[in-house]
């Protein structure tokens, strides 16, 4: 089965794809010039929020990545 190549504007999938770009940002440029960027552009809080949480469990911004917590996996069982 082939993957619809239209647009998804479900409001997750935004969110999510917006924090793995800044995964990739942050995993491509380093601390000192991701840092620098956060300091001339407004992030939201909740995209800052989410970006820790994805950076610590591992997610560098790959295509469609998004990491679940421990805490998530241990109520399914894994």
């Amino acid at each position: 089965m082939q993957e619809s190549l239209s647009p998804n504007y479900d409001s997750e999938f935004l969110h999510q794809s917006a924090v793995r770009q800044l995964c990739k940002w942050r995993a491509d440029w380093g601390l000192a010039k991701f840092r620098l960027y956060l300091s001339k552009h407004k992030v939201s809080e909740v995209l800052l929020q989410d970006f820790y949480i994805q950076w610590q469990l591992g997610n560098k911004g790959e295509y469609k990545c998004w990491k679940k917590p421990l805490s998530q996996q241990q109520d399914l069982g894994i």
